[in-house]
């Protein structure tokens, strides 16, 4: 799978899960920043199931599965995502049986969040909260924090995330306490199975110690076999030079392939400006040598 030079961007996010714009938009903008390969990863659906070339970027299907990681020492799992990634393709049937407790889950972990906010006199209905739900009417967190914002509680999404609803809030609600997510073992074994790559996504945005992220690196590798990639070249890293230089001596120590990411949700915010077709075209190279099927 031979491209041309130029900048990759491997998870992504369009209006079919929490981010604001189509996959057109999404196509049209990455091609503007000079992007060659990107990959929209919604959470828990995938948006593009075969490779395809539109407009001179090449999209490969991937998505980004919740999962539940249970290998620290805690009273609840930790909610971590992995970024599955199939440049040959994939049948969104093989993970069926993964995901289809996810939305029932979902709807009593916003009515959890809300009853909370309401004793901080805080109001907000579900009817609201669906309102801005996403275009098959999954609803999270995000839309929550934007109606936060409509409503003028908080000036932004991403404040109201970081006060009232995030992982980072003093308020935050596990939400594997409500949400039957798959394990990430079994999560990152099927990806392998179906001949995707396994990546683990924005490993600091756990809420985790560099100890137990590592612990955590060391499961998903355990998991993934010789096919296993991280997050290391994360935009909203890029400025931390310490944890870059974390993320490079775990990708080193644990054999892992770098990706670089985004997590972009809005037009505002940057595509992923430290990748390049080097990074994906070597993800290949291991899964082909490695076996699409075969862990």
């Amino acid at each position: 799978m031979k491209e041309k030079a130029g900048k990759i961007d491997l998870h992504l996010h369009s209006f079919y899960s929490d981010g604001q714009e189509s996959p057109k938009e999404i196509i049209r903008h990455a091609r503007e920043d000079g992007q060659s390969l990107i990959s929209i990863t919604d959470h828990n659906k995938f948006t593009f199931t075969q490779p395809q070339n539109i407009d001179g970027v090449t999209i490969i299907p991937g998505i980004e599965f919740s999962t539940a990681y249970w290998g620290l020492a805690r009273e609840d799992a930790v909610e971590d995502h992995i970024v599955g990634l199939f440049p040959y393709g994939v049948n969104p049937d093989d993970f069926a049986d993964l995901l289809e407790n996810i939305r029932a889950g979902k709807k009593a972990y916003v009515k959890a969040i809300l009853e909370d906010l309401a004793t901080r006199n805080i109001h907000i209905t579900m009817e609201e909260v669906y309102a801005r739900a996403d275009e098959k009417g999954d609803i999270g967190r995000h839309p929550v924090a934007e109606v936060l914002v409509e409503k003028g509680y908080e000036p932004d999404v991403e404040t109201a995330m970081d006060h009232q609803v995030g992982n980072y809030s003093p308020y935050y609600i596990p939400s594997c306490r409500y949400i039957a997510y798959p394990l990430m073992e079994d999560v990152v074994k099927r990806i392998r199975a179906c001949g995707g790559i396994p990546c683990l996504a924005h490993p600091y945005g756990y809420k985790l110690t560099e100890e137990e992220i590592e612990q955590m690196i060391c499961d998903f590798k355990q998991a993934a076999g010789e096919v296993a990639a991280m997050e290391v070249y994360y935009e909203l890293y890029l400025q931390d030079e310490d944890r870059i230089a974390f993320l490079e001596r775990m990708q080193e120590k644990y054999g892992l392939l770098p990706s670089s990411a985004s997590d972009r949700h809005r037009t505002d915010q940057p595509f992923a400006s430290r990748g390049d077709m080097k990074q994906f075209e070597e993800m290949v190279r291991v899964l082909n040598e490695t076996g699409l099927s075969h862990i």
